[in-house]
């Protein structure tokens, strides 16, 4: 099975790299092995720093209906200025759950899995999960978000 990467390993907080060169074969196979690891250990969201690719690649499907949304190169162009508090998880950090404040609606600007530049908005549920993951790709977890240290095993 695909490794996910866990909160101990340095490698998550290393800042991943645009894709510059479209290699449409090495992305293809990339992108398998990341649904397949979310898919198995059910997430709703993965970063390919989770499984060791350095490269901005996300993918979500918060209603586990096996249509994830494939998203290369993001970039939040905006966000709302109306904040909802929720629980979140992590595939690096099994069994932690916080509530974490995020922008109810974002636009996201990003490259799909067919070279194709698209600008959208997501809300709810769908941003949530993709911040989270875009927090991913800046080196950024969950526990980043409090003040307090915490100790983890």
């Amino acid at each position: 099975m695909i490794k996910i990467i866990s909160i101990k390993d340095k490698r998550l907080r290393i800042f991943s790299k645009k894709i510059i060169k479209y290699n449409k074969i090495k992305k293809i196979f990339l992108i398998k092995k990341m649904i397949i690891a979310m898919y198995f250990r059910k997430g709703i969201g993965i970063s390919s720093n989770q499984i060791n690719f350095n490269y901005k690649i996300i993918i979500i499907d918060v209603n586990k209906k096996n249509k994830p949304i494939i998203i290369i190169n993001s970039k939040i162009y905006k966000k709302s200025n109306f904040f909802t508090i929720s629980t979140e998880g992590c595939l690096s950090i099994p069994k932690f759950y916080s509530s974490i404040p995020r922008s109810e609606k974002i636009v996201l600007q990003y490259i799909n899995i067919y070279n194709k530049y698209k600008k959208k908005l997501f809300n709810s549920i769908n941003s949530r999960c993709l911040q989270h993951e875009i927090d991913h790709l800046f080196g950024i977890l969950l526990i980043d978000y409090f003040n307090t240290i915490i100790k983890y095993e």
